[in-house]
């Protein structure tokens, strides 16, 4: 290659040194060169000035080839196929058309496809792919190189069949010349071309031949710019250096566009290599980790991955799926910051390959839905309360029919048992008391599933917490101490009495159990609080709240169990310690009360509510 280019910039025209090599690079039987211009037939103007092309040089194989090469330009003339005009115009209307043909074509769109970086266009097989739509034309299917890849055939280009009769090729390659206008090949090397169900049989060998080509083009382009001399040369330097000068200042401003873009996107975009560890990052991804960029940069995205089973798929599936060449699209997955919380997010990744097909990169988008996935969370309780509340309810009123007579006739014969039978009476003692045990269990299912009316009355608060209190205190071992910081000026609150003293009776004996072992202190606040907009920590409408918290020194409550103890039934207590509904009760009287509930935990550290 270094040999062919120190050739181009020595004596002799280099576009036909170009067509000579091409021939011998492609085994074509004839090539040629095309050059852009308008009624001055000058060369190498502006893209933009174009309107026609003109058939300048010519080379090829045999007696034909021959002939093309000496008198190629007379005969394209003659027969009134050069110049070729890109456009042409209704006589009655005036109307401007594009002019039908590949020539035509591939110069008229050229500075378009440059742009996106193609520069090559070929049809492997034009006789089998030829579409005929009329007598006089016919529609030809192109592939399209861009020095990476080998696109689909999705340009259909209007020819004329006279031509191709005329020139009898067998496949065809238009690749563009910077500045200059096309260079043609027809008829190369058929075994090249060949396809298997739409894949070329010799791609690899093929993209490399093309490769070489797109070199030589460039090189010759500036080796026959360099030969102008005189004004016409200088001026045409200038303006290719104007030129140059342009491009370079429109990359500096799309890059900083790019950058700035990229930096301050609302998504976080980062990049990674092959073995998965992170080689560029945005801002977003900072925000969304907690890391610093220097810290992200060569961390290993797994390091973050919490792998819980909880998400849809694995890093390591998603490396299979994109492997295979299957899209990642929209997965759901959990990180953890820096901070050690975990953060659930949606991905998307991309895989870059090089021109062989071997991942390079990996590319990815993610977007934090920690909110969505909290917000599905609070539904999925929700229609489980609903479904539970309404089979808690049908069940408590077929165990309150069946109570009833317990509690009834073990009550009469209480009534009419000897006093001095001291065994009978304790034994009924013990059927009443369970009965009427099981009906305050029945009153609470019924309450969580809203089918026992509330009577709501104005009460002070510090009244019903302290009642609930000085209850409390008979019950609390003497290892556990009670703290309180009641406000006595709290406003009046429109509650059901039973289930405000329920809900404090409930928390003080949820924490008495987590210190039951131990002991500690239980910390009872009782104040007011102005909520003045919606927020996420209290999702409440805005005004004046009575504010009770309950905090414990006892085991605390893991993560894993947090979303679950307002669940009905759901007890992590012994046997016979708890029914498992004490919180879902709370939950459910809070709810009725247009309040809101929340808790926080960490593991041998205690828990507030």
């Amino acid at each position: 290659m270094e040999h062919m280019e120190r050739d181009f910039f020595k004596r002799g025209d280099p576009l036909k040194k170009l067509l000579k090599i091409t021939l011998e690079l492609l085994s074509a039987e004839q090539v040629g060169i095309l050059y852009g211009t308008n009624v001055s037939k000058a060369r190498f103007l502006p893209t933009s000035d174009w309107d026609r092309g003109v058939m300048d040089i010519f080379d090829g194989r045999g007696m034909k080839g021959r002939m093309l090469k000496l008198f190629g330009t007379k005969i394209v003339t003659l027969k009134k196929l050069s110049p070729v005009f890109f456009y042409k115009y209704d006589p009655k209307t005036g109307e401007r058309r594009d002019n039908d043909g590949i020539i035509s074509y591939m110069l008229r769109t050229c500075a378009e496809y440059y742009r996106k970086g193609i520069s090559i266009l070929f049809s492997p097989d034009i006789s089998g792919n030829i579409y005929k739509i009329d007598e006089q034309y016919a529609c030809i299917p192109f592939y399209s190189y861009n020095g990476t890849a080998i696109s689909e055939p999705e340009i259909q280009i209007r020819v004329d069949l006279n031509i191709i009769k005329h020139f009898q090729a067998k496949n065809y390659v238009s690749i563009y010349i910077p500045d200059y206008g096309i260079m043609v090949v027809n008829t190369t090397d058929q075994d090249l071309m060949d396809l298997v169900e739409l894949r070329f049989v010799r791609e690899a060998e093929l993209k490399a031949k093309f490769d070489i080509l797109i070199e030589l083009v460039e090189i010759a382009s500036l080796a026959a710019l360099g030969q102008l001399k005189g004004k016409k040369g200088g001026h045409l330097l200038w303006k290719k250096e104007k030129q140059l000068r342009k491009t370079s200042f429109d990359l500096v401003e799309n890059e900083k566009r790019y950058r700035d873009l990229y930096e301050n996107a609302p998504i976080a975009y980062f990049s990674m290599d092959v073995q998965g560890n992170i080689t560029k990052c945005n801002n977003n991804v900072v925000k969304l980790s907690g890391y610093s960029k220097e810290a992200l940069i060569g961390r290993p995205v797994r390091e973050l991955y919490v792998n819980d089973d909880a998400g849809i798929i694995t890093p390591e599936g998603v490396r299979q799926l994109l492997e295979q060449g299957r899209p990642v699209r929209d997965v759901e997955m959990r990180f953890r910051n820096k901070t050690g919380q975990e953060v659930w997010i949606s991905i998307s990744l991309d895989a870059v390959r090089d021109k062989e097909g071997k991942i390079i990169e990996f590319r990815a988008m993610a977007t934090d839905i920690s909110g969505r996935k909290g917000l599905e969370r609070q539904l999925l309780q929700a229609q489980k309360m609903e479904a539970i509340g309404t089979l808690a309810g049908g069940i408590a009123h077929d165990f309150n029919n069946i109570l009833t007579p317990i509690s009834g006739y073990a009550e009469m014969l209480l009534m009419e048992t000897d006093d001095k039978d001291t065994q009978k009476k304790e034994q009924l003692q013990i059927i009443h008391g369970c009965a009427l045990y099981a009906k305050g269990l029945i009153n609470q299912m019924l309450t969580f599933s809203r089918q026992r009316e509330n009577e709501y009355k104005l009460l002070q608060p510090h009244v019903f917490v302290r009642d609930a209190l000085a209850l409390a205190r008979s019950f609390v071992p003497s290892t556990i101490a009670i703290r309180e910081n009641i406000n006595e000026n709290c406003s009046l609150l429109m509650v059901d009495p039973i289930q405000a003293h329920q809900v404090v009776m409930n928390l003080i004996s949820n924490a008495c159990h987590a210190m039951e072992e131990t002991g500690g202190v239980l910390d009872v606040v009782l104040d007011e609080i102005v909520i003045k907009d919606e927020n996420e920590v209290y999702p409440l409408k805005p005004g004046t709240y009575s504010y009770l918290k309950f905090s414990d020194t006892g085991h605390g409550i893991p993560v894993s169990v947090q979303e679950k103890i307002s669940e009905p039934f759901f007890t992590t207590q012994k046997e016979g310690k708890g029914s498992g509904i004490g919180l879902s009760v709370v939950h459910g009287i809070i709810r009725s009360h247009n309040g809101h509930i929340t808790v926080t935990s960490k593991e041998g550290e205690g828990a507030c509510f």
